[in-house]
């Protein structure tokens, strides 16, 4: 079984089919699966107007159209998952000390990356702490594609 599928609604959304892209090829270099992540990212694209979540669980993450129950939501620009793919690791770590990693940079400082309705957070602060534990982890095996 794939290590990241989508859900039958996310089939026609461009967020969705991105990322299935992006965390696919990432896990196909751990080990084909995501290691360590267990919760439930709901992204915003903030350029196309588009939402997705992420169930992430067991090494594999599930695409569904929609923020459906998520445990922390962040918005950014759509443009920043390729961005940050081509960011270069040292030791599994992301290198912004990079060309690739200066221009990451830039476009975070004209486009951040922000909580989508901070108020959630304090519903479940807990489930919201692990989510950006799981956020951290997910750009660190994202990059270095």
């Amino acid at each position: 079984m794939d290590p990241v599928t989508l859900s039958e609604s996310a089939a026609d959304h461009g967020l969705a089919l991105l990322l299935y892209g992006v965390l696919s090829d990432a896990a196909g270099r751990h080990g084909g699966g995501l290691p360590g992540l267990a919760s439930r990212l709901g992204l915003v694209a903030t350029d196309a107007g588009d939402e997705v979540t992420l169930d992430l669980a067991n090494s594999r993450c599930v695409i569904e159209a929609g923020l459906v129950a998520p445990d922390l939501v962040i918005a950014a620009s759509s443009a920043l998952l390729p961005r940050l793919q081509a960011l270069p690791t040292v030791l599994g770590l992301p290198l912004l000390a990079s060309p690739a990693g200066v221009q990451l940079v830039l476009s975070l400082l004209h486009e951040p990356i922000r909580l989508h309705e901070p108020a959630t957070l304090l519903h479940r602060p807990r489930r919201a702490a692990r989510a950006a534990l799981d956020l951290l982890r997910l750009i660190r095996l994202v990059a270095g594609g």
